[in-house]
């Protein structure tokens, strides 16, 4: 399986985003998308999942399913963070979602409505809800907001783990270890 950007040109009131974007996303590998502010970054990611149309231009991606952690954490905020896992993946039980989540947060962290949790807590959150659905590829926008270094580096384990042979699209404006990554630039 594969996502198959083809000359991919998208503009917003006449100003250019993407021009001529071509590339191949295989199934399995794990891609930076890198790029300045505006490079056209989310608006990509946005377009391969169908939450956009491009001006021109093709994207092939079969029946490709994506699960996401968008810039902004789109939680349920009144419910507690195994709920808000369990809402986007049901076949889990509730036993794997809490073992999943206390990978990244604390086990006092899991009976709080997430409105209640720190910037940091609602994004490692963002991303556990992301990683356990059950989907061919894996988009994370700027998934490390609020983080500090150390539990960027626990959360980045958390992600490769749970990655698996999945497609896995990352954005990110903080430094982190390429080694894992194929870079592309927009």
């Amino acid at each position: 399986m594969s996502i198959v950007c083809k000359n991919l040109n998208k503009s917003f009131d006449g100003k250019t985003v993407i021009s001529s974007f071509n590339y191949e996303f295989e199934d399995g590998r794990h891609y930076l998308l890198t790029g300045a502010s505006g490079a056209g970054k989310t608006t990509l990611l946005n377009l391969i999942m169908g939450l956009l149309k491009a001006d021109s231009g093709k994207i092939l991606k079969d029946d490709v399913s994506f699960s996401a952690v968008f810039q902004e954490d789109r939680l349920l905020e009144d419910l507690d963070p195994v709920t808000n896992v369990l809402a986007v993946s049901p076949e889990l039980s509730e036993k794997e979602a809490k073992d999943a989540l206390t990978e990244v947060l604390s086990s006092e962290e899991l009976d709080k409505p997430v409105k209640d949790l720190s910037g940091g807590q609602r994004r490692r959150v963002a991303v556990v809800r992301a990683l356990m659905h059950d989907s061919a590829c894996l988009i994370l926008d700027e998934p490390f907001t609020g983080m500090d270094r150390d539990t960027l580096e626990n959360v980045m384990a958390f992600i490769l783990r749970h990655a698996a042979k999945r497609i896995l699209l990352v954005v990110s404006h903080e430094e982190i270890n390429e080694n894992h990554f194929i870079r592309v630039e927009l």
